[in-house]
C-alpha cells in the first residue's frame, strides 16, 4: 500500500465511533458483500429520526401541495447527488492510485450519501427560522440561563445550529444508554462534521468550515474521537481540518437547495415557467442552450432540472481534481461550489443567479414569511412552557411548580437521558422524573429543551403548542 492510499485508508475507515468490536472488521461482509457503509445508510433510513424529516420545512412551511419538496424529499436528493459525486471522487482516486485496494467508488459514494442523509436531522420545525427561534429565546432569557451556564454552554444555546444537532443525534442521541449514539463508521460522521470547531470559536464567512460550528460542548469528547480516529489535523483546542468528503456533501446540498428551490417556486406561482428555465439555460448542454425561448420553455422542467444539476457536478468535480491534495488535508478553504469559477466562471454566474432570484423572490414571499413568523411563536413558545418543567436554576431542595410537575410527566423520559448513565436509566425505568431531572445539570436540562423542541415536526410543533397554550385541548 503506498503512503497516499494508507492516508485514505485511514480517512475512510469503517471502523465504528466507540465500538471495539468493529476494530479489524473487514470492510465487506464476505457472504453478502454489504460493506459497512451500507449499514450506516440503512440505519439512517430506517430511524425514526430520518422519518420526522417527511414533516419538517425545507422552503415552504406546512405546504398543502404534494409537489412541494419536505425536509425528507430534499434529504434523498441530495443524497442521489452526494452519491454520483463520490463516486465520481473514488474514480479520480483509482486513476490516481489513491484509493485503498480494499475500497471501491461505489464504497466512496456511499460514505458520502450517508452524511448527506444526516446532514439536516438535527433540523429544528419550520426551516432555519427554526433556529433563528431558539436562539432568539435564548438571547430573551440570558438573565435567567447565563447565571447557570459557562460562556461556552450558553453559546450553544445562543448560537443554536442545526449542523451540531445533527452530530448530536447520531453520535450521541440515538443510542442514549451507550456511547456513540448511532455508532456510524468514522469516515461517515467525519463526511458529515462540515464545521468541525465548537460553538466558542469564533466565526469565519470567508472560510468554508468556519462559518458555523457543529458540536456542542456536551459532546466535544465524541468530536474529538471522530478527528483522532481519521487522523485528522488538529488546528488548536477544539477545532481540526475537514474530512475531504465533506466538500462533496456540502456540494451535493448547495447544488440541490438552488435548484430546487426554485422549481418549488415555479410550481408555487411565484417565478414563471419562462424564468426559471432562462435562468439554467447557461448551465444546460449545447442542444439546450441553443433553443429559442419558447422551445426552451416548452422542454419538461424536469429535463431542465436533471440536465442543469449535472453539469454543476461535472464542474465541482473539476475543481475537486485540481485540488484533490487541499482536499485530502482539509486545507481547501473555499466550497467547491464556491470555486467552480475558476474553470467555469459563466457556470458560477448562473448558479449565483438562482440565489439572488431565490432571495428576491421566494423566501421573502408573504406566505412563506407568515408561517416562518408562526414558528417563531411556536418554538418560543415551547421553550418557555419547557421552562417550567426543567428550570435551568433548580435547586437540590426546591420542588417543581405544580404547572412545571405537570408538564413533566407530559415529556418523553427519553429525553432526560442527555448521557449514558446507569443511574439515570433506573431512575428513568422507575419513573422517577423529577429526581432525574435534579441529577442534571443546568446545562443538561437546556439541552434536554432544545433536543426535544428541534426533534419536532412542524404538524407536532403547532399542535403541541396549542394544547400547553390552551388554545386546543386533546
Amino acid at each position: 500500500m503506498t503512503s497516499d492510499q494508507g492516508r485514505w485508508a485511514q480517512l475512510l475507515s469503517h471502523e465504528r465511533l466507540h465500538d471495539v468490536r468493529s476494530q479489524g472488521r473487514a470492510a465487506h461482509h464476505s457472504e453478502t458483500g454489504r460493506s459497512e457503509f451500507d449499514a450506516d445508510y440503512g440505519r439512517l433510513t430506517f430511524s425514526s429520526a430520518f422519518r420526522r424529516l417527511q414533516d419538517k420545512t425545507q422552503v415552504f412551511p406546512l405546504a398543502k401541495s404534494d409537489f412541494t419538496r419536505t425536509r425528507l424529499t430534499h434529504t434523498l436528493e441530495v443524497a442521489n447527488v452526494g452519491r454520483g459525486l463520490g463516486k465520481s471522487f473514488g474514480l479520480l482516486l483509482a486513476r490516481r492510485g489513491q484509493l485503498p485496494a480494499h475500497l471501491s467508488p461505489d464504497d466512496i459514494g456511499t460514505v458520502v450519501s450517508v452524511a448527506c442523509l444526516a446532514h439536516d436531522i438535527g433540523n429544528p420545525p419550520f426551516g432555519h427560522s427554526g433556529e433563528a427561534s431558539i436562539q432568539e429565546w435564548a438571547q430573551r432569557c440570558a438573565a435567567e440561563l447565563r447565571p447557570h451556564l459557562s460562556d461556552a454552554e450558553f453559546g450553544d444555546l445562543a448560537c443554536f445550529e442545526g449542523n451540531a444537532q445533527s452530530f448530536r443525534i447520531m453520535a450521541r442521541l440515538w443510542g442514549r444508554q451507550r456511547p456513540g449514539g448511532a455508532r456510524l463508521t468514522l469516515a461517515s460522521y467525519g463526511a458529515l462534521l462540515k464545521y468541525p470547531q465548537g460553538s466558542a470559536h469564533a466565526r469565519d464567512k470567508a472560510h468554508c468550515a468556519r462559518k458555523k460550528f457543529n458540536y456542542v460542548q456536551a459532546d466535544a469528547a465524541l468530536a474529538e474521537a471522530v478527528r483522532a480516529g481519521l487522523g485528522l489535523a488538529p488546528l488548536g483546542e477544539g477545532r481540526f481540518a475537514r474530512h475531504p468528503l465533506v466538500y462533496l456533501m456540502e456540494a451535493a446540498d448547495d447544488i440541490c437547495y438552488r435548484v430546487v428551490d426554485l422549481e418549488d417556486a415555479e410550481e408555487a406561482g411565484l417565478i414563471s415557467r419562462r424564468r426559471f428555465a432562462e435562468l439554467l439555460r447557461p448551465m444546460l448542454p449545447q442542444y439546450l442552450k441553443d433553443m429559442t425561448e419558447d422551445e426552451l420553455c416548452g422542454r419538461p422542467l424536469s429535463e431542465l432540472r436533471a440536465q442543469a444539476i449535472g453539469e454543476l457536478m461535472r464542474a465541482v468535480m473539476l475543481v475537486a481534481e485540481t485540488h484533490l491534495d487541499e482536499l485530502r488535508e482539509g486545507t481547501f478553504a473555499q466550497a467547491l461550489i464556491d470555486a467552480v469559477g475558476e474553470q467555469s466562471p459563466d457556470v458560477l454566474a448562473a448558479f449565483e443567479a438562482l440565489g439572488a432570484e431565490a432571495k428576491a423572490q421566494v423566501y421573502t414571499d408573504e406566505r412563506v414569511l407568515q408561517v416562518e413568523f408562526a414558528g417563531f411563536k411556536v418554538i418560543g413558545g415551547l421553550l418557555g412552557e419547557l421552562m417550567q418543567a426543567l428550570p435551568p436554576g433548580l435547586s437540590d431542595g426546591q420542588n417543581l411548580s405544580a404547572s412545571g410537575g405537570k408538564l413533566l410527566k407530559l415529556l418523553p423520559e427519553t429525553y432526560l437521558l442527555v448521557r449514558p448513565d446507569e443511574e439515570l436509566v433506573a431512575l428513568a425505568k422507575e419513573g422517577k422524573k423529577e429526581e432525574l431531572v435534579r441529577r442534571l445539570t443546568p446545562y443538561e436540562r437546556t439541552l434536554v429543551m432544545t433536543d426535544y423542541v428541534s426533534a419536532m415536526t412542524d404538524s407536532y410543533a403547532l399542535e403541541l403548542h396549542r394544547i400547553l397554550t390552551g388554545v386546543k385541548l386533546p
